[in-house]
């Protein structure tokens, strides 16, 4: 027999969202801070994240669609379910900008690239604003146009390890031609790239690499792989909370408590969250020739605000009717919507 959970007026609750951690990861995440004594004065919020949770009813028909909300702590950076979930939260508003200013306005299936370009064990103490110059310097040399790049420093499976500098670039297969928006290659020869990125390091560092350098190239339909192309997003939107949570608790592949690391995961934890930086034909400076090369006119564009703002609205209203929503009922998460977890 199923059963249902109901809310703490004994009512039934449907259309929970994605919770993103279970009760245990939760429990076993406080457990690991509270033994390292950080964060006690956030220690009760973390324990209480999406415990309890607002349901919202139409207010023009209550057999309409309901809407379940989460009630969450805030502190993102430190409380890895409100850290997820401000990723993804960010990653879909950007896909939807690509998609509604750029995708669903060009005659061509617009493809998403992502790129992760890596160095020698030896060049992992360069200076991240040279790497940045490379990566650009990189981009640049194979006519891309529409990218977006962020420099990381860390190593997402061993968050606390040495200095690993590497970079991760989102590429958009269009291109300035005669006036308009044409697309531009978006399958690229492997042997090609990494010649040219041994090349791009000995230019700036002086050290010749011999052998291959480790570069990997995947590319997706932002319209029809839009799951791909978040995840991509949301991976580069996360906080560095994130790794230390999957290595320690939900992936168990390191114990950090055992390595006596608490300087580093401190240093960890308050860190700045790696920039995702959009260039070329993304970029704020180039907005008017963006929208003259798409022959569109501002009307028809979405900013940043636009789209967030739609968002707000839309979580306002009944999904069947559009009617306001308005608080229907407060109730006690007890583990009835626990995500499940790929290993």
């Amino acid at each position: 027999m199923q059963v249902q959970q109901l809310t703490l007026e004994g009512k039934p609750i449907e259309n929970k969202p994605f919770r993103y951690i279970t009760l245990n990861e939760q429990k076993d995440f406080c457990d690991f801070l509270e033994s390292l004594n950080l964060f006690p004065e956030k220690m009760k919020d973390l324990k209480w994240c999406a415990s309890e949770f607002l349901t919202y009813d139409c207010t023009n028909d209550s057999n309409h669609t309901n809407k379940v909300k989460y009630l969450n702590c805030g502190s993102r950076g430190i409380c890895p379910r409100c850290s997820m979930s401000y990723a993804h939260d960010r990653a879909d508003i950007m896909y939807r900008w690509i998609r509604r200013n750029i995708a669903e306005k060009v005659d061509f299936d617009l493809k998403m690239n992502h790129l992760v370009l890596t160095l020698p064990k030896q060049l992992h103490d360069i200076e991240t604003k040279l790497f940045a110059k490379m990566l650009n310097y990189f981009i640049k040399g194979f006519g891309l146009e529409a990218y977006g790049y962020s420099p990381h420093t860390r190593h997402s499976k061993d968050p606390l390890g040495s200095r690993y500098v590497h970079g991760h670039v989102l590429i958009l297969n269009i291109k300035q031609e005669n006036n308009s928006l044409k697309r531009n290659e978006y399958y690229f020869n492997p042997d090609s790239m990494q010649e040219y990125w041994k090349n791009t390091i000995q230019k700036f560092t002086g050290i010749e690499i011999p052998g291959k350098v480790n570069l990997k190239n995947r590319y997706a339909s932002v319209i029809n792989d839009s799951e791909k192309v978040r995840h991509w997003l949301s991976y580069l939107y996360r906080y560095p909370i994130q790794d230390l949570f999957e290595v320690q608790v939900r992936k168990a592949s390191i114990n950090y408590l055992e390595k006596a690391q608490f300087k580093k995961i401190d240093e960890l934890i308050n860190e700045p969250k790696p920039r995702l930086t959009w260039c070329g034909l993304l970029s704020s400076a180039k907005r008017k020739l963006l929208l003259k090369l798409l022959d569109v006119s501002e009307s028809f564009w979405l900013d940043l605000p636009d789209i967030i703002q739609e968002k707000r609205i839309r979580s306002k209203q009944c999904r069947d009717c559009g009617s306001p929503y308005e608080v229907y009922d407060r109730g006690k998460y007890e583990g009835d919507n626990e995500p499940v977890i790929k290993k």
